[in-house]
């Protein structure tokens, strides 16, 4: 075998210089890579840091389980909290008419019937159903003489064809049992509902719209 020409490099030096070389590169990406996290880390604070991180205990809130007075004072009843139910608007009557479908002899036509009506003899003595603040009283040719009560939360309720208390005003506040008036004479009540005697006529609206009064009233007691 013929050696090498003079200042020619042999295959073992060739090869050891490259391997330097890649040492030497390897070395330098380390450190650029350790200068890159150095400088993240100082900006950004360590990973741990992280105020988002779940696995940290965060510092306690000092009010955490104290509760604000003020909380409560605030907040409004919730409507409808307390559950509504009427009396009967008189102890001595029996049910005509409830809310239904019906032939209105007085008007002769058919139409629905708005409320229930209570057969009574005049002068029986009319009570509010459930407390409240006395909307209207009013006197009609129609209805003859009707009181509406605020109930609160859009419910009212009104007693038609009565005689209504002396001094019972709007703006009132009933208390349920109060009485409202007496049920007229039948003479005495030249209304849409005439030819059906001396009675009351009990109508309950939630909201503007008129309901079947059980909805709050047992008619069972009747």
């Amino acid at each position: 075998m013929q050696e090498n020409k003079q200042g020619e490099s042999s295959p073992v030096k060739i090869k050891r210089r490259n391997l330097y070389y890649v040492l030497v590169s390897a070395c330098a990406l380390i450190v650029a890579a350790a200068i890159v996290l150095t400088v993240v880390f100082a900006t950004q604070g360590m990973p741990g840091d992280d105020p988002l991180d779940p696995g940290l205990n965060q510092p306690e809130n000092p009010d955490d389980g104290e509760e604000d007075p003020d909380d409560d004072a605030d907040e409004p009843d919730e409507p409808g909290s307390t559950e509504v139910v009427f009396s009967m608007p008189l102890t001595d009557g029996t049910v005509a008419t409830t809310y239904t479908f019906w032939y209105n002899s007085t008007l002769n036509r058919y139409n629905l019937h708005q409320g229930v009506d209570f057969k009574a003899d005049a002068g029986t003595q009319v009570t509010a159903a459930y407390a409240g603040t006395v909307e209207s009283v009013t006197d009609t040719l129609l209805e003859g003489g009707k009181v509406v009560i605020d109930h609160g939360n859009g419910l009212k309720s009104e007693y038609a064809s009565i005689d209504v208390a002396s001094g019972l005003q709007e703006g009132d506040t009933v208390a349920q049992g109060d009485v409202l008036g007496t049920v007229s004479a039948a003479a005495d009540t030249m209304g849409n509902e005439y030819n059906e005697g001396s009675h009351l006529h009990f109508g309950v609206y939630q909201d503007g719209k008129s309901i079947d009064p059980v909805t709050y009233l047992d008619l069972s007691e009747k």
